[in-house]
């Protein structure tokens, strides 16, 4: 877990003397050995950091004291640079803070001193709903606005007095207004026009008129004709004519309307084709406000207005229907003169509508009330999300895919050093290595035309080693005298020879009379031995061997487990493996037992189709060929693959603190046994109170670690790679995260299948609309009333009766109770209907 900030919380104070050894510390930066010696893990007691390798690069030969290493490596730069003394005092400063810190963190570790728990915030990232403040104000002072103009408006409305004896909500409620006024005739014609000089008042939920009124000789509305069941006349075809209907019914609104929806469908449908094809859509903005309100204010707003225009429809086809009704000259009362569809909003007469039978009414307030779905679909049609764009190119080759040089220029613990990062502290990797993998690297771009890079995908080689470990078995007894290369076996050479091939494994330190464990790792070398027994045998490496010999021999790497009790000289002791004092005299051997394996091991390689970020670590990798084992292509300039494993195998089993010594506790001294504990999270395999291990327990973490430390030596020695051509590319993907908006595809589907019902309930309420047969629309309460003020329907009303249900209503000619012809709304049979 890395600090990504801090701030602090009160002034710095001096660690105290008594929770801080700063002398301690001063003396390991100074000399690079610990003031007090102790019993650790190799890990923790190792003083001089093996940084050689490191430091050449600058130009620095030979040994240097740690700090050296730790100032050029936390301020990379030109080693002539440090001529400025200030750089070179801010290089040193640096390195001196983290070595304190480092230091404190290993104090403050649960391995050390007890701290209390303490109160803390534990922050992440995760998806959230955000609200965007300006936006949010504006509806909330909108919303105030309408709780205060509803508050008003109900107050008006409760407090207004009112002369209405009930809701005058269908044509019998406005026809019962007037139902007791015997003067309504002479002045109903004049209600509606601007000419009248009539005043009216309501009274008692009746209408009169407040001064008598003559009405004109020549209605409009009167049929001049004495015979009402001849043809029409002149002027009542001129009347036929001039026949009212909204202008929102006409072919014109509908062709206009009809192709606003199809744009909006088609557009719709074309921006998420193309944002399928492009990983969705470019964002309009960095501004989280114009976000808002291109992506979903302005969609919103097309629903907005397509809600009060269906509206505007709906109540069009509600004052119309009971006419259409009254058209045929057969309907009942139910379903034309009580018809309430005033009465109510008209998306809310759904219900009434379809009671009555009333199916395109009912389905355009359906269609009225989805604008609502609609605006809340559109609102979520368009989403901004942070998605991986890719974007192909062509990547500069460094190295070819095979190896012409395998030099171990220094004999470095560098490898083991990320190892114990890696599989300790959870540290990375270095780039272009995994667990088991080395993958050939190539020129990084870290920016790509979507933005920073996180991600590029390219086909390279990868170069792993397979070992294969049996059990076998060697000389306990000499190796633990002291001899000389007593791991020692018989090999057959590639021409046919035998060599004899050897490895220094021999032990320091020793405990009296104490069970002990011992753990060996060593690569075998040609050796030539003398004659003897195998106490009294010394053997030596062979100076002359042949380069057969030579591979023969190194192929090999050892791994040993071992656990004795000994009866050693107690004045030759040793205390860690910082003092290396030659074997002790052993003078009995009271127990031994080992496990001993040899691994071989080959060479294989793949290609590899591999993600590594702008770093070049490693995210994912995927076989895309076969693999092939000790490949001859794939090394060059006399490099084969049986001695580049000789010289990775080398650098495994090298390094600063790998000579193996007894020890009679659970901490370790070699890199190896640290290893095998760590990577197995147990001491039973160092332990000495232990048999030793099984080698079915032991040999999947020794051929881990063997894995592990050659993909990181190989990491660490690019150089063994034959350079490519100078402009030589690969094919590669960037892939960048970027915000893009998205087309959300359920919200899609619903938009999609509103908008195809929309323009079928379009097409179907302009094809199906009312016939044009009224002289006005019936918008007033005057022009109802100039329909039925000759009828008899106002004698019938006065006696507050229900119409009989078996009583029939239409609109056509009629002969009133004037005796004159009228065209209004009458009962059957006294009723003729219009030809339209």
């Amino acid at each position: 877990m890395n600090v990504t900030e801090l701030s602090p919380l009160g002034p710095k104070i001096n660690l105290p003397d008594s929770l801080f050894n700063r002398t301690a510390l001063e003396y390991g930066i100074g000399t690079g050995a610990q003031a007090v010696s102790s019993r650790a893990d190799i890990s923790e007691t190792t003083n001089i950091i093996d940084q050689k390798s490191k430091v050449a690069k600058f130009g620095l030969l030979g040994t240097v004291t740690n700090m050296v290493g730790f100032a050029l490596g936390l301020t990379p730069t030109d080693l002539t640079d440090f001529a400025d003394t200030n750089k070179l005092a801010a290089s040193f400063e640096s390195a001196h803070q983290l070595l304190h810190a480092l230091a404190m963190r290993q104090l403050m570790s649960p391995n050390g001193i007890d701290v209390q728990n303490r109160q803390g915030t534990i922050s992440g990232k995760i998806s959230a709903i955000t609200i965007v403040r300006p936006l949010a104000i504006v509806v909330e002072v909108l919303l105030s606005l309408v709780v205060i103009l509803v508050i008003a408006l109900m107050t008006y409305a409760y407090t207004r007095p009112s002369q209405l004896c009930n809701n005058p909500a269908s044509l019998t409620d406005i026809i019962a207004i007037a139902a007791d006024d015997d003067r309504s005739h002479d002045y109903t014609d004049e209600i509606s026009t601007e000419a009248s000089r009539s005043r009216f008042r309501l009274l008692n939920g009746r209408i009169c008129a407040s001064r008598p009124h003559v009405a004109s000789p020549v209605p409009s509305r009167v049929v001049t004709s004495a015979d009402t069941r001849s043809s029409p006349t002149k002027t009542e075809a001129e009347t036929r004519k001039s026949l009212a209907r909204p202008i929102e019914m006409s072919m014109t609104v509908a062709f206009i309307f009809l192709l606003t929806l199809l744009l909006a469908l088609v557009t719709i449908i074309s921006l998420t084709i193309y944002a399928k094809k492009h990983i969705g859509l470019p964002v309009p903005s960095h501004h989280t406000v114009v976000n808002q309100l291109v992506l979903n204010y302005v969609l919103v707003i097309f629903a907005t207005f397509l809600e009060p225009f269906w509206l505007l429809l709906n109540r069009q086809l509600c004052v119309l229907q009971p006419f259409e009704e009254l058209r045929q000259a057969k309907a009942s009362a139910a379903r034309s003169l009580k018809l309430t569809y005033t009465s109510l909003p008209p998306q809310m007469n759904i219900w009434n509508a379809l009671r009555a039978q009333h199916y395109i009414l009912g389905v355009v307030c359906a269609i009225g009330l989805s604008a609502n779905l609609l605006a809340v679909s559109l609102n979520g049609l368009l989403q901004i999300d942070s998605f991986l764009m890719t974007e192909g190119t062509n990547l500069t080759r460094r190295y070819e895919s095979n190896f012409s040089q395998h030099q171990v220029q220094v004999v470095s613990s560098d490898h083991h050093y990320v190892a114990k990062a890696n599989i300790t502290d959870g540290v990375a990797l270095p780039p272009w290595t995994t667990s088991d993998t080395f993958f050939v690297p190539f020129d990084l771009k870290t920016e790509s035309k979507y933005g920073n890079v996180s991600s590029i995908r390219a086909s390279t080689q990868g170069f792993s080693i397979r070992p294969e470990c049996v059990r076998t078995n060697f000389s306990d007894t000499a190796l633990v005298i002291g001899k000389p290369f007593s791991v020692y076996i018989q090999q057959r050479t590639p021409n046919g020879g035998s060599i004899s091939c050897g490895g220094f494994a021999r032990p320091y330190g020793g405990h009296n009379n104490t069970n002990s464990a011992l753990e060996v790792l060593t690569q075998l070398q040609p050796i030539d031995p003398l004659q003897g027994d195998e106490f009294d045998r010394e053997a030596t490496l062979l100076v002359n061997a042949t380069k057969e010999e030579k591979v023969t021999c190194r192929s090999i790497l050892v791994a040993g487990f071992l656990r004795a009790n000994l009866t050693v000289d107690i004045n030759d002791t040793k205390t860690d493996n910082s003092n290396q004092n030659p074997v002790p005299e052993i003078l009995k051997i009271n127990s031994l037992s080992s496990l001993w394996m040899m691994c071989r091991s080959s060479i294989a390689t793949a290609p590899y189709e591999v993600s590594v970020d702008p770093t070049g670590r490693v995210q994912s990798y995927v076989a895309t060929g076969p693999e092939v084992n000790n490949p001859t292509d794939a090394f060059s300039n006399g490099t084969t693959p049986v001695s580049f494993i000789n010289s990775a195998t080398f650098a495994l089993a090298h390094g600063r603190d790998t000579l193996p010594y007894w020890h009679n506790d659970t901490f370790v001294d070699t890199w190896f046994a640290y290893f095998i504990k760590t990577m197995s999270n147990s001491t039973m395999f160092v332990d000495p109170e232990q048999p030793v291990p099984l080698l079915e327990h032991v040999l999947p973490y020794v051929e881990d670690l063997y894995r592990r430390l050659f993909a990181i030596v190989l990491s660490q020695n690019q150089d063994w790679l034959a350079k490519a051509e100078e402009g030589s590319t690969i094919p590669g993907v960037l892939f960048a995260s970027s915000q893009r908006v998205l087309v959300s595809r359920p919200m899609f589907v619903i938009t999609v299948v509103l908008l195809v019902a929309n323009m079928a309930v379009a097409i179907l309420y302009w094809t199906r609309r009312p016939k044009k047969m009224l002289p006005e629309m019936p918008y007033t309460v005057g022009s109802v009333l100039a329909m039925v003020h000759a009828s008899g329907l106002r004698k019938e009303a006065r006696k507050q009766e229900e119409w009989k249900k078996d009583w029939k209503f239409g609109y056509g000619r009629f002969v009133g109770t004037d005796g004159k012809p009228h065209v209004g709304i009458e009962r059957r049979p006294f009723v003729q209907p219009l030809e339209t």
